[in-house]
């Protein structure tokens, strides 16, 4: 299992270790993340329904389908945000992320992300990564610009909260290295 570390936080693979730390990162994040994310189902905050949504990840991972990481403190006893690698096939794959209200605006996402972004490449051979993204969120349009990943033109339609929404699709096929080291 591959551990990464910045000076800022640690991120790990994501494992059943995990379940706890995503179900207090989802229910204390609940308000901000619910603009931005699909309707949850019923039962979503519950250490049942995470168990059951991490060991699924899991087995994708394992069949090469996907790969997921979260963000931690440095102390490992809170769960800042997560970065997904998803829909894995033909060397190509789609991001998503998310960061906990209070870890917003401090550089971690990018961080977290040139990490990622790095083991996927080197590692999994990934060679191109999608991003759909919401108009209005130009906190993360941002952010994917600044990563080098570049506006395509295709729109698609996701629910997220309720209703049906407009994303913009961004794309990055050449992955910027980190500076930051991997620790195995």
């Amino acid at each position: 299992m591959h551990n990464f570390e910045s000076i800022n936080f640690d991120l790990e693979i994501l494992s059943l270790d995990h379940v706890q730390l995503r179900v207090d990162y989802y229910r204390s994040n609940k308000d901000h993340l619910e603009v931005w994310h699909p309707t949850t189902p019923k039962g979503f905050y519950t250490l049942e329904y995470q168990q059951n949504k991490i060991q699924k990840s899991v087995d994708l991972m394992k069949d090469g389908k996907s790969m997921h990481f979260i963000i931690l403190n440095k102390s490992k006893n809170k769960m800042l945000g997560h970065c997904n690698y998803t829909k894995i096939k033909n060397k190509k794959c789609w991001l998503g992320y998310s960061i906990s209200k209070d870890s917003e605006g401090k550089n971690l996402m990018y961080e977290a992300l040139l990490l990622t972004n790095t083991y996927i490449f080197n590692y999994l051979g990934i060679e191109e990564i999608k991003a759909g993204i919401l108009p209005i969120n130009e906190r993360s349009i941002r952010l994917i610009k600044r990563l080098d990943f570049k506006y395509i033109g295709e729109k698609d339609e996701l629910e997220i909260n309720g209703e049906i929404r407009t994303y913009d699709t961004y794309i990055q096929k050449m992955i910027k290295k980190s500076n930051i080291y991997i620790k195995k």
